[in-house]
């Protein structure tokens, strides 16, 4: 189902606060940063906050 989130993209900048979809789940970003692959929110507890 929809989150309402744009789904998380490589080599974006997300800016403290930002939400993005992944894996079916919304996250909220803790760090701002410019995101890379390897990067997935699920892989980086520092950077993402599952909703």
């Amino acid at each position: 189902p929809p989150t309402g989130a744009p789904a998380w993209q490589p080599d974006t900048a997300y800016a403290l606060g930002a939400l993005a979809s992944y894996a079916g789940r919304t996250w909220q970003c803790r760090q701002a940063h410019t995101s890379l692959v390897g990067w997935e929110p699920p892989n980086v507890p520092a950077l993402w906050l599952a909703r």
